[in-house]
């Protein structure tokens, strides 16, 4: 499948465009930047065609799949022209910032018979199933609350588009979707109630540090946290009435050697598990499967569209008045 890469964002020099050349049915042959970086970039990473403008490269009808790495205010606009277009889209997370948005980029896909997929990486790690295997398996009896992390020191040097609230950003966008991505990932149930509170950072006007708690409708608790201002860690803890699991590099095991480390509590005593894998190329390699068999990714959509309304809720409660 050859794709084309709209915009030279860092998660596609780091993170997409890599996983992409380590597929043995994947070529990247066009970048298009608005910025003029696109002629360094293709050099860099070997990429046969550039181009200026980003309707250049949708016109190419050679491309079959392009990757969406921009701002997450434009996500909607370049999903649907891509679309229109006749192109299989995946699209950074988030997907959009309001589920109506994400609705209609998911309709108009299918209205032209492309693919769309929101690129959260983390769930296609094996970690996360074997995590759901243990729960059915009743290896921590009935799961009772589930608290999930994201946070880093943010670099306040320089402009950053996760400074600017219109365009998407702060903490929880940026980092905290992953969180309550991931619970309702693992759980498959409905959100009968969200609250949320946040430290808002005077100078930028986004939330520095999120926390969110969510209810859902079978009883289980969610406790949701991010920040720009704390230590490194991305994680979370699945707890119930016989024991827990700690999944300690829960969203980027990438950077450690891919590997996933679990840790099972329970009356057996202290387990220690291994799973391993290659979260952005298994992303792209479901991606292309399902493209060329066309796949339905609807599960895949409909949690992108359960999340969202959470983000939606909780963005409201922490802006309020603000």
């Amino acid at each position: 499948m050859k794709w084309g890469i709209l915009g030279a964002a860092n998660i596609a020099k780091k993170a997409l465009i890599p996983a992409l050349q380590r597929t043995e049915t994947a070529e990247v042959f066009a970048v298009a930047s608005l910025s003029g970086k696109e002629k360094d970039f293709a050099e860099e990473y070997h990429i046969p065609k550039t181009y200026s403008t980003y309707e250049g490269l949708l016109a190419d009808q050679e491309i079959e799949a392009v990757y969406i790495p921009l701002p997450n205010h434009l996500h909607k606009e370049w999903t649907i022209k891509a679309a229109q277009a006749g192109k299989h889209v995946l699209c950074e997370k988030p997907a959009a910032l309001t589920t109506a948005d994400a609705k209609e980029m998911i309709e108009t896909c299918e209205k032209h018979g492309v693919l769309f997929l929101e690129a959260f990486m983390y769930q296609f790690h094996p970690q996360h199933e074997k995590v759901k295997s243990l729960i059915n398996e009743g290896a921590i009896g009935e799961v009772r609350l589930i608290k999930a992390g994201f946070s880093f020191n943010f670099d306040r040097n320089g402009y950053n588009i996760r400074l600017d609230r219109t365009k998407g950003g702060g903490a929880l966008w940026d980092v905290g979707c992953y969180g309550v991505h991931s619970a309702l990932h693992l759980m498959d149930e409905e959100v009968d109630k969200v609250t949320a509170i946040s430290h808002i950072d005077e100078e930028s006007g986004v939330d520095f540090t999120t926390g969110v708690s969510l209810s859902l409708e079978n009883g289980i608790i969610v406790q949701v946290d991010c920040s720009f201002e704390a230590e490194g860690r991305n994680e979370y803890q699945v707890i119930g009435s016989e024991g827990s699991i700690n999944v300690h590099d829960a969203y980027r095991p990438d950077k450690q050697d891919h590997i996933g480390k679990i840790t099972l509590r329970n009356e057996k005593g202290v387990q220690e598990l291994i799973e391993t894998g290659d979260q952005y190329r298994l992303q792209v390699e479901k991606f292309m499967e399902a493209a060329g068999q066309k796949d339905s990714l609807t599960e895949l959509h409909n949690e992108t569209l359960r999340y969202l309304k959470v983000m939606e809720e909780s963005i409201h409660l922490i802006y309020r008045g603000k």
